[in-house]
């Protein structure tokens, strides 16, 4: 081996060794135990939103038409008396289908008109809606959303006829909301 490599090997190790040293000698990290303690408390309390169901003013109505062809079913209802701030504008309705309450999408609400005041509201569902009501049984609800979309229970009016409109009756019910 010639002079130049020894030398740049000399050099090499001379520069790494202290440093070497100096990492070998160094002290370690020191074990420590830590602990939490807050002698703090906090407390609260809070309240659930029971989202009011709307109460009938009055019997529900079935109208078969001329021979029951054109039934109506007319449901009259309000908010309670204790529950404010829920009128016609947070009312949703629905009808049934295969024994589950689904809300009326638009192109249904046509079927369905509402009028009167927050004391007493009258609601009619009439035609294409009630289309299975002819010698059988429809549903037409209603119920309320609350804050953040909550849903109260549904007032239910089942109404049913025999064929050609005989024997109209109809009941109010309440329901779950699902």
């Amino acid at each position: 081996m010639s002079s130049r490599p020894r030398s740049v090997l000399r050099r090499a190790l001379a520069a790494t060794l202290p440093l070497a040293l100096l990492l070998g000698l160094a002290p370690g990290a020191d074990e420590t135990e830590a602990a939490w303690a807050d002698a703090e408390a906090a407390q609260g309390s809070f309240t659930a939103l029971k989202v009011p169901t709307p109460v009938s003013t009055a019997a529900c109505v079935t109208t078969p038409g001329p021979l029951g062809l054109s039934p109506t079913v007319t449901v009259n209802w309000r908010a309670p008396a204790t529950a404010t701030g829920y009128t016609l504008t947070q009312a949703e309705f629905g009808y049934s289908t295969g024994g589950l309450l689904l809300p009326l999408t638009a192109a249904l609400l046509g079927n369905v008109s509402t009028s009167g005041t927050p004391a007493a509201y009258s609601t009619v569902a009439s035609g294409g809606l009630l289309g299975g009501l002819l010698g059988g049984t429809s549903t037409v609800a209603v119920r309320f959303i609350g804050p953040g979309g909550w849903r109260s229970s549904w007032l239910v009016a089942t109404a049913t006829m025999g064929l050609a409109g005989l024997n109209p009756t109809c009941t109010l019910s309440e329901a779950p909301s699902a």
